[in-house]
């Protein structure tokens, strides 16, 4: 049995597809699988998704309540004027009761933290204000966003109560 090699002309005269050339366009015209597509969908969605939460982290939302004034611990020394790790611990949150001379306060975790008050625990009141309010010398809480620079985008500024 002898093989030759077949001649020009027979290669050009015999058909280019032995099968379906409708069908094999099909296929070169489809380079992805539907398996392919929906996993690339999903990935999009995934990073979408992530990227909303790192901005939700980073920016926060702009409903955020304003914060409450620190608890005073007993004798009348609160944190909020005091120096970092000075004059122990106190919390933050929102009012929930009060009650004789103990006051409820819900915290950001959504727990209840009992705050225990004496004849010298001082306490304060805040009321909304304007920038001219803000008084040369006196203590305020700042809180925003920190840029490179050092300079803090404010969102709240609190003036505590003059002593």
């Amino acid at each position: 049995m002898s093989s030759t090699e077949p001649t020009a002309e027979e290669i050009v005269a015999g058909p280019a597809v032995t099968g379906d050339l409708h069908g094999e366009m099909r296929r070169a015209a489809r380079p992805f699988s539907r398996t392919t597509q929906v996993l690339a969908g999903l990935v999009v969605l995934a990073a979408v998704f992530a990227g909303g939460a790192w901005t939700h982290a980073a920016f926060g939302s702009a409903s955020t309540p304003a914060p409450a004034r620190q608890a005073a611990a007993p004798g009348g020394q609160g944190q909020a004027g005091a120096p970092r790790g000075a004059a122990g611990r106190g919390t933050t949150g929102t009012v929930d009761r009060v009650d004789g001379t103990k006051v409820y306060v819900k915290n950001a975790q959504g727990g209840e933290v009992t705050v225990s008050t004496t004849d010298d625990t001082t306490v304060g009141v805040t009321q909304a204000g304007k920038l001219a309010d803000l008084k040369p010398g006196s203590t305020v809480v700042v809180q925003g966003q920190a840029g490179d620079d050092g300079t803090v985008a404010a969102r709240s500024i609190t003036q505590e109560a003059g002593r």
